[in-house]
């Protein structure tokens, strides 16, 4: 009996074993029922990986103890920012060790007794092509300067994109400074740490105190152009460390040179005109200068120098377009540059007062009125034509391989609107004055 229960019990055990085998579902199934018995294993993985997120709150360790190592991928990462300006970041590493050696200190060293006495070692320049040493040079523009007969009176008698015949007010104030003998474009692919130091001009030709100014002809706006010096700031913390660079910052003089294109080009060459009163422009051009010098007095700036607008109504092509003549100027336009200066002279002592800073205004109008009433005090000949072309309606391109007046240094204007190298260092005269105040 005992013997028959054993073979039946075998008989059920080899049936269920079949059955096992043959049934093709059970491993659909058994999935099912197998990750109840592999989630048993997986538990003890997903256990590990818990032990795995257990490492992520390491992490913040990782971040205390890595940030030794994140510390130079963050100053790698901000070198990257500029890497805009890369190609100019790569040469001036090497500089440095070629030109921080005395190498090239001998040249700068006489003008370093002369910086004494001021104190300003460095200029960093913002504005319009009165102080645009070329940057337009590289921008897909039509604002530029740099073919003959520009620069005809410049080192070597070839153009730069100065919209001159020869230098800039700030290049002969860089020169009276014992700084440099010219100051150089931010977009020189060519800068050279020793330049930095000194510094360089910000400044695109046709660009004003509002950006539209600058949008309409595609070049940098004045926006942009203060984007571009917290690009040198990073730059030069990189070269130099931070406290270097934020006193050399600090010891900086800011030149800005800007707001003449805004009035001619956007509100008396459209239909802005129309649409705002004078003033109402002149009020919105005015909180831009506040806005701009907040964010300059916050990367650092601490003396500046704003440079007024000249008379517009003098300058040949206005009289030209106006209709006056060259025996006189327009009024209306000499009046329009007079409220504005006056409005930006009540800002600029504001601001010096709340930020205790020091501000000095050149009064570029009287300088150049005073020239045109009686030139022959200020050695001028030629005070209601531009000596290239005609001289009375040639800018620019338009002025590209036309011949020009004998002698540029008797001429107040080079082209219809901007001044000769002789006007510039009159200019550059008033400009010396006030810093030597600035840094009393």
């Amino acid at each position: 009996m005992r013997g028959f229960q054993l073979l039946v019990l075998a008989a059920l055990l080899i049936g269920e074993l079949h059955c096992a085998r043959t049934a093709p579902p059970a491993p659909a199934d058994a999935p099912a029922t197998a990750p109840p018995q592999s989630p048993e294993p997986p538990p003890a993985d997903q256990q590990t990986p818990p032990q795995a997120p257990g490492p992520t709150p390491p992490p913040p360790r990782h971040r205390g103890s890595p940030h030794r190592r994140p510390t130079a991928p963050p100053k790698q990462d901000p070198e990257p920012e500029p890497a805009p300006a890369s190609p100019k970041q790569e040469p001036e590493p090497a500089p440095p060790r070629l030109v921080v050696p005395p190498q090239g200190s001998p040249a700068p060293a006489p003008p370093v007794m002369t910086n004494r006495t001021t104190g300003c070692t460095t200029l960093l320049v913002l504005g319009d092509s009165t102080v645009d040493p070329g940057n337009n040079n590289h921008l897909p523009t039509t604002a530029r300067a740099n073919f003959l007969p520009y620069g005809l009176n410049f080192y070597g008698r070839r153009p730069t994109g100065r919209f001159t015949n020869g230098r800039l007010a700030t290049d002969m104030l860089a020169e009276k400074l014992g700084i440099a003998r010219t100051i150089p474009g931010f977009f020189d692919p060519n800068l050279r740490l020793a330049q930095l130091r000194r510094g360089v001009s910000f400044a695109s030709g046709g660009s004003g105190y509002d950006d539209n100014t600058a949008n309409r002809i595609n070049v940098v706006s004045f926006s942009a152009q203060l984007r571009n010096l917290l690009r040198y700031k990073l730059l030069i913390r990189t070269l130099l460390g931070p406290r270097r660079a934020e006193r050399l910052v600090n010891r900086a003089t800011f030149v800005i040179s800007t707001g003449t294109n805004d009035m001619l080009s956007v509100y008396l060459a459209t239909n802005r005109s129309n649409a705002i009163s004078m003033e109402m422009y002149e009020n919105h051009l005015i909180a831009h200068v506040a806005n701009y010098t907040q964010a300059m007095i916050m990367l650092g700036g601490r003396r500046f120098v704003f440079v007024g607008l000249p008379p517009m109504g003098c300058l040949p092509i206005t009289r030209t377009l106006v209709g006056t003549g060259s025996d006189r100027c327009d009024e209306t336009l000499n009046q329009l540059a007079i409220s504005f200066n006056s409005k930006l002279v009540q800002l600029l002592n504001f601001i010096n007062y709340q930020h205790q800073i020091r501000i000095s205004y050149i009064d570029t109008y009287t300088i150049i009125h005073d020239a045109t009433v009686d030139p022959k005090t200020f050695g001028l000949a030629e005070v209601s034509r531009g000596c290239c072309g005609s001289g009375v309606i040639e800018v620019g391109q338009t002025c590209r391989g036309r011949r020009t007046c004998g002698d540029p240094s008797r001429y107040m204007y080079w082209d219809a609107v901007h001044p000769t190298e002789r006007t510039n260092e009159l200019i550059a005269n008033v400009m010396m004055d006030s810093i030597r105040e600035l840094y009393s």
